[in-house]
C-alpha cells in the first residue's frame, strides 16, 4: 500500500532510467501493469523554448510532453459491475526535484502517502488532503489525474490525453502512480504513448549536439578526402602502400559520419530510430575503430616507410582487428539498442566493456613499444628526417593519450559523485564526442605526415640485403643494422620538391639527432 522496506520493493515496477542515455522521444506502451502501490518513471531530456539551440520543424519552437494513454482496470473476480471509483496520478518532475518524490524514515521508504505516515505525525506530508496520493513535497509540481467512475462496463477504461509544457531546461521524469486503495481489487494497465517534443524536434536534449557535430565532421572529412585524392592524382607514381591504407580508413570515416548524421536527422524528424540504420551505424563505427587501430599499429612499426611489409606482426594485427571488431560491434549494438529498448541488460554491456578495454590496452602497449624500438633504430642509423616524423607522431599519440586519461578520470568522477544530471549539457562530449575528436586529431596527423608527394618513394623503404621483416621490431637481426647511416635533408618526410636529393654516406660527417 505504498510502503517499501529498505532494499526491497515487492510488486514495484520501477523503470528508473537516470543512469542510461535517454531513449527515443516517442515511447510506446502496451498493457503495462500499474497495480496498487506501484509506479513507473520515464526519463527524458528537454530544452525550454528560451534556451533551445534551435527552433525548427517538427518542434517549431515549442517544448512539451504529451500523454496519450488508455487505462484499463480488470476485476479478477469477474464481477459485472464496477461499483467503486479510483484515480491514477500523473506528474512531470524536473531532475532537481527527483529526491522529493518519496519519503524515508530510515527503516522504510514510502512513495505513497498512507495512513501510517499520518499516524507517525508526518502531517506535512500526509493529511486528509494528500492521503492516498503520490508523495511530492514541492506543491508547485503540476499533477494530473485519470479517474475511473463507478458504473457499468464503460467504467473499465479511461482515456487520458493531456499535455505538460516545459518551461525549464534539463532532465525530466514523467511519473505514473497508483496509490488509490479503492483500486486494490483491480488489475490496472495502460496502453498508448508519450511524446517528448523539444523546440527543434524529437531528439533528447543530451543527444541534440550530435546532429551538428556529425554534420560538421562529415564536412571536414569530405574536405580532407578531396585534398587527399587530389594529392593522390598528382603523385600517383609515388604512392606507397601505407597511403592506400590511409585512403581506405578515410573513406570509412567519411561514410561513418555521414551515416550517423542522417541517423540523428531521421531520429529528430520522426522520434524513432530504425533498427536497420542503427545496426548499419554500429557496424561502420566499429569497422572504423578496428581498421584505424590496425593502421596506427602498422604505422608504429614503420610499415612501408622503414620496412616493406608487416612481417611476423601481420597475423597478430589481423587477429587483433577481427577480435576487436567482434567485441566492439556487440557492445556498440547493445548500447545503441538500449537507447530504444530499455529492456537491454546494463550488466551485459558492462561485462563486454572489460574485454574491449583489455584489447585497447594491449593495442596501446604494442604501439608505444613498437615506436620506441623504431625510433631507437632510426637514431642509430641517423635517418634524421624519418626520425623527426616518427618522433612527431609519437608526441601526438602521447598528448592524445594524456587528454583521454584526463577526460576518463573526469567522466568517472562525475559518475561516482552522481553529477551526471548536473552536467547533462556536455555529457555527449564526455561520453562519446571527445573520443571522436581525439581519433580525428591522430588520423589528421597521420595524413599530414605521410601525405603523397613528389619525394615519397625516395624516403620509403628500400630493400636491404637482409629483410627487416624477418624480425619483430626490425632490431633483432644484427645484419639488418648494417645499412650505412646517412643524413637526409632536413625537411618534411613527404615534402614536395626534392630533385637535388643526394644522401651523404660518410659516417664521419653524420650527426645523431
Amino acid at each position: 500500500s505504498g510502503v517499501y522496506p529498505r532494499g526491497q520493493h515487492p510488486g514495484v515496477l520501477l523503470l528508473f532510467l537516470l543512469a542510461w542515455p535517454a531513449s527515443g522521444d516517442i515511447h510506446h506502451y502496451k498493457n503495462t501493469q500499474l497495480n496498487l502501490g506501484t509506479y513507473l518513471v520515464r526519463r527524458g531530456d528537454m530544452y525550454s523554448p528560451r534556451e533551445s539551440p534551435s527552433h525548427s520543424s517538427p518542434g517549431n519552437g515549442k517544448a512539451y510532453i504529451d500523454v496519450e494513454l488508455v487505462l484499463r482496470r480488470h476485476n479478477s473476480s469477474k464481477l459485472a459491475a464496477y461499483t467503486t471509483e479510483g484515480e491514477i496520478e500523473f506528474a512531470v518532475i524536473h531532475s532537481a526535484e527527483k529526491l522529493n518524490i518519496s519519503y524515508s524514515d530510515g527503516e522504510q521508504k514510502y512513495f505513497c502517502c498512507v495512513a501510517e505516515l499520518e499516524a507517525k505525525g508526518e502531517t506535512k506530508l500526509c493529511n486528509k488532503e494528500t492521503l492516498n496520493t503520490l508523495i511530492i513535497r514541492n506543491k508547485h509540481v503540476e499533477r494530473k489525474k485519470a479517474a475511473f467512475h463507478s458504473g457499468d462496463e464503460l467504467a473499465k477504461t479511461h482515456r487520458l490525453i493531456t499535455r505538460f509544457n516545459v518551461e525549464k531546461s534539463g532532465p525530466y521524469m514523467l511519473v505514473m502512480a497508483n496509490c488509490d486503495p479503492r483500486l486494490q481489487e483491480y488489475e490496472v494497465s495502460f496502453s498508448g504513448r508519450t511524446i517528448w517534443m523539444n523546440p527543434y524536434g524529437y531528439l533528447p536534449a543530451t543527444s541534440y549536439a550530435f546532429l551538428p557535430f556529425y554534420g560538421i565532421m562529415a564536412c571536414i572529412y569530405g574536405g580532407l578526402a578531396i585534398v587527399w585524392f587530389v594529392l593522390n592524382a598528382m603523385h600517383w607514381k609515388e604512392i606507397v602502400m601505407l597511403q592506400n591504407y590511409i585512403t581506405v580508413v578515410l573513406g570509412v570515416c567519411l561514410i561513418e559520419n555521414m551515416l550517423l548524421y542522417f541517423d540523428y536527422a531521421h531520429f529528430n524528424l520522426t522520434g524513432t530510430r530504425g533498427i536497420s540504420i542503427l545496426v548499419a551505424g554500429a557496424f561502420v563505427t566499429i569497422l572504423r575503430r578496428a581498421i584505424a587501430r590496425m593502421l596506427i599499429m602498422a604505422v608504429s612499426i614503420g610499415f612501408a616507410i622503414v620496412r616493406p611489409d608487416l612481417g611476423k606482426n601481420k597475423k597478430n594485427i589481423i587477429n587483433f582487428g577481427l577480435v576487436y571488431f567482434f567485441l566492439g560491434f556487440t557492445q556498440q549494438l547493445l548500447i545503441d539498442l538500449a537507447k530504444v529498448h530499455t529492456s537491454i541488460s546494463d550488466h551485459l554491456r558492462t561485462i563486454l566493456l572489460i574485454p574491449v578495454a583489455a584489447a585497447d590496452s594491449g593495442c596501446y602497449w604494442f604501439i608505444f613499444i613498437s615506436l620506441y624500438h623504431l625510433i631507437t633504430m632510426l637514431r642509430v642509423r641517423q635517418q634524421l628526417v624519418k626520425l623527426s616524423v616518427y618522433k612527431t607522431f609519437t608526441k601526438v599519440l602521447v598528448v592524445s593519450l594524456l587528454c583521454a586519461t584526463v577526460f576518463s578520470i573526469y567522466h568517472l568522477s562525475l559518475t561516482i559523485r552522481q553529477k551526471v544530471l548536473v552536467h547533462w549539457r556536455i555529457w555527449w562530449l564526455l561520453d562519446e564526442g571527445i573520443w571522436n575528436i581525439l581519433f580525428s586529431i591522430i588520423f589528421f596527423a597521420i595524413c599530414f605526415l605521410f601525405r603523397p608527394s613528389q619525394s615519397a618513394k625516395r624516403y620509403a623503404y628500400t630493400q636491404l640485403s637482409t629483410d627487416m621483416a624477418d624480425d619483430e621490431f626490425g632490431m633483432d637481426d644484427d645484419t639488418a643494422l648494417e645499412m650505412e647511416p646517412m643524413i637526409e635533408k632536413k625537411e618534411d618526410l613527404f615534402a614536395l620538391g626534392d630533385d637535388d636529393f643526394d644522401p651523404v654516406l660518410d659516417k664521419k660527417s653524420a650527426k645523431v639527432d
